[in-house]
């Protein structure tokens, strides 16, 4: 159910970079649990944390290209970004490209 809730558009996916770290901000107000994975450490999830009630943040490294997706209550979840890639399974991944 919940991944058919954010397949409409419910989620908002954003990220603001600081120095070295980049902090990605996702709007998941009906989401239980949100990781994020990411190509930097070979998809392992990180746990992000909820804050604002309905917003999840994550920080990592943003020193170079890395692709990425979220699990949100153990759902894939590719938002709307900016740059994709094709991934191996058929779908596709997000890229974070560094400014």
């Amino acid at each position: 159910v919940a991944a058919l809730y954010l397949a409409g558009c419910a989620a908002t996916h954003y990220h603001k970079r600081q120095s070295d770290r980049v902090t990605f901000y996702l709007k998941a107000p009906e989401a239980r649990g949100v990781a994020f994975a990411t190509s930097l450490d070979a998809y392992s999830p990180h746990k992000a944390s909820k804050i604002h009630g309905s917003r999840w943040a994550v920080t990592v490294a943003a020193n170079s290209e890395f692709r990425y997706f979220y699990l949100v209550d153990g759902a894939v979840h590719v938002p709307e970004c900016k740059f994709y890639e094709k991934d191996d399974f058929g779908s596709r991944n997000c890229v974070y490209v560094p400014e």
